[in-house]
């Protein structure tokens, strides 16, 4: 079967064949150069990263992910979207069945300061400025979750941002942003009651998580995270519902994906004992992204789970 986007036809703009290097999208980038100069972070954007940071609740914590690890962490939704060396097939084919028309629920947990959301919109809009995907009416409602305001506050100026300009591909964007904390259940209820009344409006529901091994893995939460994970997933069950899952492709989540697949076959089979367990294998990939804002490139790897959501046997 032909992949929806092939890979001859992603434009120039996002992919170079002959130098095997990632561009992120225009629009995501000047969304992301606001954010800094409205911070006065672009100086910090410039500096190497240290060794080992991964972000945290303060505002510090907050600007320093976002000056040196936003880029990344968009870095890899863009490759699982556009796939352009033909290793994720399954998941870029995800995307853009999802994304294709109609009315769409997003769910970005966490959402961070708006890689996950922005990445996939602003790949979306250049894909059809481009004629890669159809100008079919798409109405995107995003629910972002954090647990952090600092980081909910820069994902509500970015999905502002780029409003406007996604009206001009026929997409339109409504958001919701939504304080949430893993291992609370409480919250965890909240955010379920708030995306099921949301998502008896969409055709097509896509669950994304991503960068959850170092706060589930290193820190040793998944015992505590598990029983909201269990209910996050029952309640997006549904024919037209997928989940995501994307890790920076550290040796560290190879452990976390066995241990999730585990997890997803173990609840499926409480849910329906028919259905047959899923594999153990997920999807890796990973190239040279050119740096919006020097010259210099960096290295973008990521391992990558798809999920049916299934309801029926």
């Amino acid at each position: 079967m032909e992949r929806f986007i092939q890979i001859n036809d992603i434009p120039a703009s996002l992919w170079s064949d002959s130098k095997q290097t990632l561009f992120l999208p225009e629009l995501l980038v000047e969304s992301w150069k606001v954010l800094l100069n409205e911070n006065v972070l672009e100086d910090k954007a410039i500096q190497q990263a240290p060794s080992g940071f991964t972000g945290g609740m303060s505002k510090s914590d907050t600007d320093k992910h976002l000056a040196w690890r936003y880029t990344g962490s968009c870095g890899r939704v863009v490759m699982t979207a556009i796939d352009p060396k033909g290793h994720l097939n399954e998941v870029s084919d995800a995307y853009a069945k999802t994304f294709s028309g109609n009315r769409v629920l997003l769910a970005d947990l966490p959402c961070g300061s708006g890689a996950g959301s922005i990445s996939i919109i602003t790949t979306l809009i250049e894909l059809r400025k481009y004629g890669v995907l159809p100008r079919i009416p798409l109405s995107i409602k995003v629910v972002a979750a954090d647990i952090s305001q600092y980081a909910l506050d820069y994902c509500s100026r970015q999905l502002d941002s780029i409003k406007s300009l996604a009206t001009e591909q026929a997409i339109d964007i409504e958001y919701e942003t939504f304080r949430w904390d893993v291992l609370d259940k409480v919250s965890t209820s909240d955010l379920i009651g708030r995306l099921t009344i949301l998502n008896q409006y969409c055709d097509h529901r896509l669950l994304l998580l991503t960068n959850f091994t170092d706060f589930l893995e290193k820190n040793n939460k998944w015992k505590e995270a598990e029983p909201q994970f269990e209910q996050i997933f029952i309640s997006s069950r549904g024919e037209s519902s997928t989940a995501i899952w994307i890790e920076p492709g550290h040796n560290i989540t190879i452990n976390f994906f066995n241990r999730l697949v585990t997890f997803f076959n173990k609840f499926l089979n409480t849910l329906k004992k028919s259905i047959p367990n899923i594999s153990s294998d997920y999807a890796k990939t990973g190239s040279k992204c050119k740096h919006p804002l020097k010259e210099h490139l960096f290295n973008v790897s990521l391992n990558v789970k798809r999920f049916q959501l299934p309801t029926k046997d």
